[in-house]
């Protein structure tokens, strides 16, 4: 924009100041001069163009990370007990008595088990 405005001062001053004393004394050399330098701005070639691109976009490196394969683990896990209702038939007892036959409720205690269980893999960082 400054580069325009001042080649146009400067084309307008040197106009000025051949053509002005020219036409006063009536000197065609003068008139010569004023139109070669015009002749030779003109023949300048244009600046080149003014590229303007915009900035790339930042570039961010994912921060290292290390692959922790799938695996099986063994959990203990607590199996609560039951409750079971079980027929007894009749039968002579200890002393020689007769039972008749009768239901029980009979109870399984709770207890540890082991269990197998797959883990998925993951990336974790460093």
């Amino acid at each position: 924009m400054w580069k325009k405005l001042a080649l146009m001062v400067l084309i307008l001053a040197l106009i000025s100041v051949f053509i002005i004393p020219s036409a006063e004394a009536a000197n065609h050399h003068s008139l010569w001069k004023a139109a070669a330098v015009l002749g030779l701005l003109a023949a300048l070639p244009p600046p080149p163009p003014v590229i303007v691109s915009p900035a790339p976009e930042p570039y961010y490196d994912p921060p290292p990370q290390e692959y922790v394969p799938g695996h099986w683990e063994t959990t203990r896990e607590w199996v609560p007990g039951s409750w079971e209702r079980v027929w007894i038939p009749g039968h002579y007892g200890r002393w020689g008595n007769w039972v008749t036959g009768h239901y029980e409720n009979r109870q399984t205690p709770g207890y540890y088990g082991e269990r197998r269980v797959w883990i998925e893999g993951y990336y974790r960082p460093y």
